[in-house]
């Protein structure tokens, strides 16, 4: 196993082993990496995310970002996540050493339930707890052809859930990625990543196999560490010239640590199963008409049951009782908070309860998603093409921990949507498109989108749009029924979390005005964008001090209110959820892709915000109180730069820097300081006989260390960012 120290003099060695790379060709080759030039020589990049049908960037009605197969190998990230950093606006957080939350405008915890992720079409969003499972993708960067990224709602096209932003992923055709791929990462952390893919055609039909396993120690100050395997296959068959079929499933596996030290958590290790089978038919009644219809299905399982100490051993930690004799702390605090009137066998005794661990469970549960869509392309008239379709889903959970209860919770959606593109005249295109969904339980929601684009010149596109756009309850916020219990699951003790009202999805209207350059002379695309958006009927969690907890058969007052202080020491009362929060964003966003030759790249993303509204913060004696800053949660700046050269003798250097102002993450997660950090990555490309392979060194946060989601006043409850090094191999044959 190899660990590596990353201090300050480590750092002048490494620059010097990037410099010796950059400066020695090894095997004396001119090898250039043959980049396909299309996106920028050709004609403009065909995306897909913005209305389900292909499209020039420049007629999107949306603010868009694609992150190509250029920028995610110059990248130094080493999962999607950290690679969406580039993204204008958007704001990463990892709050344990593996497991991030990926948000747009900073408005998430650590389960982003406002950002739609779509994998080839597949959806990952889990319906229960909500959020993305991100260290549960069966996927690697390399099997990645590019990712689309809609800044801001595009409910329109893939409905509710896809509120803030949408991430579709694209993977690469097999048949573009023949032969066997293996890749190995060591390095911060005792990291160990090690990735195989295998692809091959047998005449009509193609496959490719692909497994992964990773594992890593987290950050260095937590005990934090991840064990993830996965295994996956991939099939197209082509029936005949008009008919195609693509099948895939995946099976992922992961163990987690994840505990900060303090009374309540001394160990957490969570279990996660996650697995998804897809399938679709693609049929071509003609060049202009198509019909598509997918299906999947989603299984995820996480195991998180955890034990605190026993009660006295809790009670021994207290600081504040530090300076008693060990043996009389626990008598020292049963005489405190009852008064005098009992020692702690005696008030054991009195609360009914015996000297046992609590157990916790955060996130146990076990989500079904299965998901049928039928989609039909067509150009009825010339200048007017459309895509317009039907979908069902039934969406399934369940958790004793969650709910308290033992059958399954489940709800079922129906959807129509349409989405069309107009050349009204040559320069003039409207996109106009909306999506109806009824959910189970719940109002029908309408989501409508706007946009019209004017071509100034074949180079310059101003485009204006709206959308409105909705994010549905999950499963968790309408039925959370959280408790700790003492000793085991029959025995509630404090109601953590509940739900005690009808929540009604949560709205955004966006308003955009943007201008689209793409100037083909000199490989510049440039995408500046000016947005008004409202949020209202904001799912907020807040406190309230009124809910009471469990009285555990006690029917004597003086006990009652004893009982009442036992658990106040924990925690007072109970979270819930309710429609109340509103926020106002007016902000300008742009980007720069610069690429003046294949072999060098600048990209640069930049978003300014300017916040206002506000939130319930609790419920305490009948009387709310509010928190109205919600320019100090969001960030109110957000900077990206990736930049890379392509020597002659195959050697390719980059650096990357990333900014993110102060913040304050909602959940479990804290106020933590500005985020700025710097990355530099050297490559080698070795041309073997029937092989390449690339040896990349990569550095990342160079300069300072960083918080990241968690900043408590506890010293020991904070996630680090140190300098981190790492060791790359890939081998393609």
């Amino acid at each position: 196993m190899l660990k590596i120290n990353f201090y300050p003099h480590s750092v002048q060695n490494l620059l010097c082993i990037g410099v010796l790379l950059s400066s020695t060709n090894l095997y004396g080759d001119n090898h250039q990496d043959n980049f396909s030039e299309d996106y920028f020589y050709d004609d403009l990049p065909v995306v897909l995310s913005a209305t389900r049908l292909s499209q020039s960037q420049a007629d999107t009605p949306t603010a868009m970002t694609v992150i190509d197969r250029k920028m995610i190998q110059a990248s130094t990230a080493l999962n999607i996540p950290d690679l969406l950093r580039l993204v204008p606006g958007f704001t990463i957080g990892f709050y344990a050493g593996s497991r991030a939350t990926v948000t747009y405008h900073g408005h998430a915890d650590e389960y982003a339930r406002d950002m739609q992720v779509l994998i080839d079409g597949r959806s990952i969003y889990d319906p229960v707890y909500g959020g993305i499972p991100w260290s549960e993708i069966a996927l690697s960067l390399d099997e990645i052809l590019r990712i689309e990224v809609i800044r801001g709602p595009n409910a329109a096209a893939y409905g509710s859930n896809s509120y803030a932003g949408v991430i579709n992923i694209v993977t690469d055709r097999i048949q573009d990625m023949p032969g066997t791929m293996v890749s190995a990462t060591i390095g911060y952390g005792l990291t160990r990543y090690v990735d195989a893919a295998h692809s091959a055609e047998l005449g009509d039909f193609a496959y490719r196999l692909s497994a992964s396993y990773e594992e890593d120690e987290g950050f260095d100050n937590r005990d934090d560490a991840s064990r993830s395997k996965w295994l996956k296959f991939t099939s197209d068959y082509r029936i005949d010239e008009d008919n195609s079929l693509s099948a895939e499933l995946a099976v992922v596996s992961g163990d987690y640590d994840e505990g900060h030290p303090n009374l309540l958590q001394e160990e957490r290790e969570i279990e996660s199963k996650y697995n998804y089978q897809s399938i679709a038919w693609n049929h071509f009644i003609s060049p202009e008409n198509k019909i598509n219809v997918q299906f999947y299905h989603n299984y995820y399982e996480v195991d998180d049951t955890y034990y605190t100490p026993r009660i006295s051993e809790q009670i021994n930690a207290i600081d504040e009782l530090q300076g008693f004799d060990e043996s009389l702390r626990p008598d020292l605090f049963a005489a405190s908070i009852s008064g005098g009137r009992y020692d702690f066998e005696s008030l054991l005794q009195a609360l009914n309860m015996t000297d046992s661990p609590f157990v916790f469970s955060w996130i146990g549960l076990k989500s079904h998603r299965y998901d049928l869509e039928i989609e039909n392309t067509l150009e009825p008239v010339d200048d007017l093409r459309i895509a317009w379709g039907v979908g069902a889903r039934h969406d399934r959970g369940e958790s004793p921990w969650l709910f308290q209860q033992d059958n399954a919770i489940s709800r079922d959606l129906y959807r129509l949507f349409l989405n069309s593109e107009w050349y009204a005249a040559p320069s003039t295109v409207i996109n106009a498109g909306a999506m109806l969904e009824k959910f189970e339980g719940k109002k029908q929601v309408f989501s409508p989108r706007l946009g019209l684009n004017y071509h100034l010149t074949p180079s310059n596109t101003f485009r204006i749009s709206g959308s409105r756009a909705y994010r549905m309850p999950t499963i968790y916020e309408d039925n959370v029924n959280l408790a700790v219990y003492l000793g085991d699951q029959d025995d509630a003790l404090n109601t953590w979390v509940i739900s005690t009202e009808e929540l009604d999805p949560q709205r955004i209207d966006r308003f955009e005005a943007g201008y689209f350059g793409h100037i083909t002379d000199y490989g510049l695309n440039f995408d500046i964008c000016l947005f008004h958006e409202e949020y209202n009927d904001i799912i907020d969690q807040y406190g309230n001090f009124d809910l009471p907890d469990p009285d555990r058969g006690i029917t004597d007052p003086i006990d009652q209110e004893i009982l009442y202080q036992f658990n106040r020491f924990y925690q007072r009362g109970a979270f819930t959820y309710t429609n109340f929060g509103t926020v106002e964003i007016n902000g300008i966003e742009f980007e720069v892709n610069f690429r003046p030759t294949s072999r060098d790249m600048v990209f640069l993303g930049f978003s300014y915000l300017n916040v206002s509204g506000n939130e319930i913060k609790r419920l305490k004696d009948g009387v709310f109180s509010y928190r109205e800053n919600a320019e100090e949660k969001i960030p109110q700046r957000t900077f990206s730069l990736l930049a890379s050269h392509t020597f002659n003798d195959g050697v390719s250097m980059s650096l990357g820097y990333y900014f993110t102002d102060e913040m304050e993450w909602p959940g479990e997660g804290d106020a933590v300081p500005n985020y700025s950090r710097l990355d530099l990555k050297f490559n080698k490309r070795l041309s073997l006989e029937k092989a390449k392979m690339d040896i990349a060194l990569i550095l990342q946060n160079i300069h300072k260390e960083n918080f990241d989601f968690y900043h408590s006043d506890r010293v020991d409850e904070h996630n680090i960012w140190e300098r981190r090094a790492y060791l790359q191999a890939k081998l393609n044959y």
